[in-house]
């Protein structure tokens, strides 16, 4: 029997509760080294390094160091989390876990250039591919911190999988930069894109703008003002470039009838920035919300198994867009999703042609994705979506407390929607990401009147439809009072 676990990746900072868990981690580390014939003692100031922590890990010394937790373990909450992702493992593979990996960065001496170090994921948890989720993490780390061009590390030739991992990651041999005293030491570094240009700066200022207000409760943004989508997806931009990491994407207005009520020939789309994209069931908090709730909507949603690049000449030129069938065999799986929409620009509501470009730029109307249990795309018939059924209800409601809909509620077929993301990006010069999740837009809705603003409730979506070897297509979030 398989499990699924969501896995929550914590920013150490000076004084927290998770150093200790660090010490241990690296203390382990040092352990498989050992077990590896390496010479730790004479190249590798451990002592040092253990008594100082997070020393120079630490983001005002350019580091950054991430421990690993199940997302359910005390030592998540509050904590500064910066990614969010779900494993599938055996049942009982995470019981009990407290700290299950970690890895660092840290400035070197050549001007532009870090380091990773400390990659350690303890025995129980490998082969989940943590090990790739924490090297990319660290590497949005140093992105974030924009002072770096290139991310260097050194691996041994006698443990192959890292270098396999590392070179699947566009990592490529470079000359040696520090002293190693293995006789089969490997240098490897990976170029960092460099940082887009700002934009205006009134656009750079109200994402800060959003940004303060996402991450601090019943935070409100009067000001919101949005003339178009092109600036509303200039926006979204400038939200990357401010430090939240793009998680996927949501595609909104996927119906004619929200369309025409929101003014718009298309649908739109928006990023989902971490951590706003959790794994159900779980509970979610009104005041983290924003202010105003919009609808309550159960979605097809897909995870993507390999990354889609723009086309060259972009998608937007004829006969360059990618087919149905090249997106769909870059799908990993479809998961049942609740996503609550809410905004804290609420002097743009009810939505209208002239305040839509605002409510976009305000993270979609994105306040959380929830996720059920992945299934395999491979069990499943692409063809059938569109007839596949959804059902959102608030438990213990009465009449008028659930909601039914399918999958020709979303552009016809919930794949459709998808395949018009794709798309919309490539057109844009944006790559859909490797392990980016995408969530297709509402299938079936309560209306916010439904679920009242502080009013505690458990919420349920049900995708039905879907082969019986998929199992559970079931997902559910419990609203607290504010």
């Amino acid at each position: 029997m398989s499990e699924s676990a969501e896995i929550v990746l914590v920013q150490v900072r000076e004084g927290d509760s998770s150093l200790r868990h660090v010490r241990e981690l690296v203390f382990e580390y040092t352990q498989f080294l050992l077990e590896q014939k390496c010479d730790v003692g004479s190249f590798q100031d451990l002592e040092v390094e253990l008594k100082e922590l997070p020393g120079r890990y630490s983001p005002d010394k350019g580091g950054a160091m991430l421990v690993a937790y199940r997302s359910d373990s005390h030592y998540a909450h509050g904590a500064m989390s910066v990614h969010r992702e779900t494993v599938v493992c055996k049942d009982g593979t995470f019981k009990d876990a407290d700290a299950i990996a970690c890895v660092a960065i840290k400035g070197l001496a050549e001007e532009g250039v870090c380091e990773i170090k400390r990659l350690y994921v303890r025995e129980p948890y490998r082969k989940l591919g943590l090990g790739a989720l924490l090297t990319r993490a660290v590497i949005q780390q140093a992105k974030k911190l924009n002072k770096y061009t290139t991310v260097k590390l050194d691996t041994l030739e006698r443990l192959p999988y890292c270098i396999a991992m590392y070179t699947k990651m566009g990592f490529r041999a470079c000359p040696p930069y520090v002293p190693n005293p293995e006789g089969d030491a490997v240098y490897l570094e990976l170029p960092l894109p460099v940082r887009a240009p700002s934009g205006a700066p009134e656009i750079e200022a109200m994402a800060e703008k959003l940004v303060k207000a996402r991450n601090v409760p019943n935070s409100e943004v009067s000001d919101c003002n949005v003339s178009s989508l092109v600036q509303a997806y200039q926006l979204h931009s400038a939200i990357s470039r401010a430090g939240e990491t793009i998680h996927g994407w949501k595609v909104g207005a996927t119906n004619d009838a929200a369309m025409q009520r929101l003014g718009l020939s298309t649908p739109f789309r928006a990023p989902l920035f971490s951590p706003n994209v959790r794994r159900g069931p779980c509970p979610v908090a009104f005041e983290e919300l924003g202010v105003k709730l919009s609808a309550l909507e159960c979605e097809f949603a897909f995870r993507m198994a390999k990354a889609l690049p723009p086309r060259q000449g972009r998608a937007c030129v004829p006969n360059t867009a990618y087919t149905e069938e090249e997106v769909w065999a870059a799908v990993e799986c479809l998961m049942p999703a609740i996503e609550i929409a809410a905004t804290r620009s609420p002097s743009k509501f009810p939505p209208s042609p002239e305040t839509t470009p605002s409510l976009v730029a305000d993270f979609g109307l994105n306040g959380v994705l929830v996720l059920g249990q992945p299934i395999k795309a491979s069990l499943i018939d692409r063809t059938t979506l569109s007839e596949a059924t959804a059902t959102l209800s608030r438990e213990g409601g009465g009449k008028g407390m659930s909601a039914e809909g399918k999958g020709t509620n979303v552009m016809g077929s919930p794949l459709a929607s998808l395949v018009w993301l794709v798309n919309s990006l490539s057109c844009d010069g944006v790559t859909l990401e490797e392990g980016a999740v995408v969530s297709t837009g509402a299938a079936a809705l309560l209306p916010a009147d439904k679920c009242p603003w502080g009013e505690k409730c458990r919420v349920k979506g049900v995708l039905g439809g879907l082969p019986a070897a998929a199992g559970d297509a079931s997902v559910s979030i419990d609203l607290s009072e504010a």
